[in-house]
């Protein structure tokens, strides 16, 4: 049985100066923050272990400094030794900007409020973070550290993921990134290295995103993508 837990979120590189326009409103960059008032969707589709994920996210800028979110999993499993289809979780969570300087960094939490599928996670899930980067006219790079906790009497565990990314913007409108997410998690039977790729194309305040990852420990590729708008 695998652990489903995964947040992968990208360092970025810029080979060619960017638009303060392409760069305001890219929101795969590791450090994208919506500012007051911005409205930022998420909506795609992933597949890997016979298993097709629907998922969506909103969040909104409160102020500069403040964002809050919501988001949702849902998924068909197609292997029939097994039920794991439904509703994985609803979430919400927030994200504070500490430093909006020369060093970018932030700090988040969140809850996971599990559904009926994979019954063995049916558990609430806390999680809280930090995030780390710097943003030049050309390059991002950024990196996070996430940890996450499940309060069962026979369940209950806790693990850490160690995200750094690397995300390029070749051109004007197209990027393409990279991320490693390290996870270690107090049950070694759930410890996990994922490598994930995505390639963007952006049209104004929307972005075209297809990605593929891979998990070394359980040899799993998953692909997918997503539909980001910025309101």
């Amino acid at each position: 049985m695998k652990n489903k837990f995964l947040l992968s979120l990208p360092f970025a590189f810029c080979l060619l100066p960017l638009s303060a326009h392409a760069a305001q409103f890219d929101a795969e960059d590791p450090l994208y923050f919506e500012r007051a008032r911005d409205l930022t969707l998420r909506g795609g589709l992933s597949f890997g272990d016979s298993i097709l994920g629907i998922n969506a996210r909103a969040s909104y800028g409160i102020n500069d400094i403040f964002v809050v979110g919501v988001d949702i999993r849902g998924q068909q499993d197609f292997d029939s030794d097994r039920d794991w289809s439904g509703l994985s979780h609803v979430g919400v969570n927030v994200m504070y900007r500490l430093s909006d300087s020369t060093i970018k960094s932030d700090i988040f939490a969140g809850v996971k409020f599990a559904g009926n599928a994979e019954p063995s996670f049916s558990d609430t899930i806390y999680s809280a973070g930090f995030r780390l980067g710097r943003q030049w006219e050309s390059i991002t790079l950024a990196g996070l550290v996430k940890t996450s906790w499940i309060f069962d009497e026979v369940r209950g565990m806790a693990w850490i993921n160690l995200v750094p990314e690397v995300y390029f913007r070749i051109t004007e409108n197209w990027r393409l990134g990279g991320w490693l997410d390290f996870q270690k998690v107090t049950d070694p039977n759930f410890d996990q290295t994922w490598l994930g790729l995505k390639v963007v194309r952006q049209y104004g305040r929307t972005q075209y995103v297809a990605f593929g990852q891979y998990e070394f420990n359980e040899s799993e590729f998953r692909f997918g993508g997503r539909v980001n708008v910025v309101f």
